[in-house]
């Protein structure tokens, strides 16, 4: 009687509860003691229903997906009565009966017995188990993967057949595949001359002579799709030379060879700007790309151009030259400056990548310790853990890098220091509309005083790029005529919470503090604060952003508020 009190008063609130939108059981149920099984046979029977479907017509429905569930969870002969309660409720009274037990499983793979050995040493399926369709499923699939992966890369499913003994309470299957013949990779052909041939087949992991295997091929397909200068690939098997033999052809089409881009950036206390580049993809048939940048802004001028060899001798490793000329008009200093060098960038693993590089600068700077000429020699190992969901527009996760640069100077200033500077940043996606965003940097140059380092190999903070609200360079160790002489030391950290509406519209607010010092480690007193507002304008690629920061703490002769605009999240 109690049982069936709770069966009413389930039902009552169920009809009172009702909506046309809202995805809710179509029926209570009634007298199923094994509570998982209960819980299944709920989640069934809950669907969507217009309102104006009858108590009648939901008792129904919901008998129907309850017959179904308990078939595939191998109850043949269970019992369901739809029924309408004194409130005019659905219901369902549910008796299960005893669930049927796998019997015979066999493999049908027509005149092809080793196609069938392959396919039974996959399953999992045991005589005397529990009938489960899920796993049946789950087996079926394991066994056409296997068949895929062992030599027969044309294999399919054909329809299976399953016999329900209601005598025995056994379930009989027999699983059917149409294998094909067995194959062993031939030859592998590149069609065009737009890119090198051995090149391309040398990000193949395919062996000549071995088993074809699908997910070989697709793997190989998926590196020559992730290349600059590849925008489709279509791998096609082919009859080989000798019987038993499928040659893979290979067809690729090529990205836009010539890509043009610009970017304008503005703010009150960098100035403003523009950056133009133009790219040259697969340069020399081997999917390099040459870069040539062009910047002119109110600070800097200058001209780069950058050369990258993806998967020298390896794969996975990028070779990348570069050389440029900059001039650059600071409160701290001027300088031009002439430099070159080479970088090789290597994935450890899928998210994990070091580099090592060398670059020779000729810079002739001049600050408040008059005009000098230096030639520097870096050598440089980098490491960078970037786990991020997305580089752009990241929403969770983290990017961690750190650099060890030796340096020699030579000239008018003269010192061998080691520069290290680590930075990371990281983000957790506190609900479906907002973001919380923080990043810090900190670096030091070991080995050598401040006077014997170049003026612009020093640390500087404030700007920009580095914390908004003060004018560029400005934190930090400053002349006897009040300019910002730079470092040996620099901290910095910043948050951001970020909002994003449905749409292309978003918001930001944020803290941000840094400081440059004169000792190894920078003083944490000597810290300045700025907060900020922001508005965001989202493109399909990334937003536009114009942001307004003001310091916390003002002194005289600061800007109260520093506007700025600019492409790109800050960080």
């Amino acid at each position: 009687m109690k049982r069936l009190h709770l069966l009413v008063l389930a039902g009552l609130l169920a009809s009172l509860s009702a909506t046309a939108s809202a995805a809710q059981p179509l029926a209570a149920i009634c007298c199923v003691e094994d509570a998982t099984l209960d819980d299944g046979l709920r989640r069934a029977i809950s669907v969507e229903v217009d309102a104006s479907t009858t108590p009648w017509q939901k008792a129904r429905m919901a008998a129907d997906r309850a017959r179904r569930y308990l078939r595939s969870q191998g109850y043949f002969a269970a019992e369901i009565i739809p029924a309408l309660g004194e409130g005019q409720f659905a219901q369902l009274r549910v008796e299960p009966g005893d669930r049927f037990l796998l019997g015979d499983v066999q493999v049908d793979t027509g005149s092809d017995p080793e196609a069938a050995d392959h396919v039974r040493e996959t399953l999992r399926l045991t005589r005397g188990q529990g009938y489960d369709a899920d796993a049946l499923l789950t087996a079926e699939r394991a066994g056409l993967a296997a068949l895929q992966e062992a030599g027969w890369p044309d294999a399919t499913l054909a329809d299976r057949q399953i016999t329900v003994d209601h005598a025995r309470q056994r379930v009989d299957i027999i699983l059917r595949y149409r294998p094909g013949m067995r194959a062993r990779l031939g030859t592998i052909r590149l069609e065009g001359r737009e890119w090198n041939e051995n090149f391309i087949l040398g990000l193949s992991t395919l062996q000549p002579g071995g088993d074809l295997q699908r997910s070989a091929l697709q793997a190989y397909r998926t590196r020559l799709i992730s290349l600059e200068s590849v925008s489709g690939a279509r791998l096609s098997l082919e009859e080989g030379a000798e019987p038993g033999e499928r040659d893979v052809r290979i067809t690729l089409e090529h990205a836009p060879r010539h890509v043009a881009e610009i970017a304008l950036s503005y703010s009150t206390s960098d100035g403003g700007g523009a950056t133009a580049s133009l790219n040259r993809r697969n340069l020399l048939g081997e999917d390099q790309l040459l870069s040539v940048q062009a910047q002119l802004q109110t600070l800097s001028q200058g001209v780069q151009g950058t050369l990258s060899f993806p998967h020298w001798r390896r794969y996975g490793q990028t070779l990348q030259l570069s050389a440029g000329l900059q001039s650059e008009e600071t409160d701290a200093f001027d300088q031009q400056e002439f430099t070159a060098g080479f970088s090789l960038n290597r994935a450890l693993r899928a998210q994990l990548q070091y580099a090592i590089g060398a670059e020779l600068d000729y810079s002739r700077v001049t600050s408040s310790q008059g005009i000098s000429d230096a030639i520097s020699v870096e050598a440089g190992l980098g490491l960078t853990l970037d786990v991020r969901d997305d580089p752009l527009e990241p929403t969770s996760g983290y990017r961690l890098r750190g650099e060890l640069v030796p340096t020699a100077s030579f000239g008018d200033t003269n010192g061998q220091y080691l520069r290290l500077e680590t930075s990371g940043s990281a983000y957790w996606q506190a609900s479906e509309s907002w973001v919380v965003a923080a990043r810090a940097r900190f670096g030091s140059l070991i080995g050598a005083p401040l006077d014997d380092i170049p003026a612009d190999q020093r640390f500087y903070a404030g700007g920009g790029g580095s914390v908004r609200g003060f004018d560029y360079q400005a934190l930090g160790p400053r002349t006897a005529d009040d300019l910002p002489s730079g470092g040996l030391s620099v901290a910095e950290a910043g948050l951001e919470l970020r909002w994003r509406d449905t749409s292309r519209w978003g918001g930001v607010v944020f803290v941000e503090a840094g400081t440059a010092g004169d000792d190894l480690l920078p003083a944490v007193d000597d810290m300045r604060v700025a907060i900020g507002i922001g508005a965001r304008y989202y493109l399909d690629f990334a937003p536009i952003r114009i942001d307004l920061a003001t310091p916390v703490d003002r002194r005289d002769g600061e800007t109260p508020v520093h506007l700025y605009f600019s492409i790109g999240q800050a960080f």
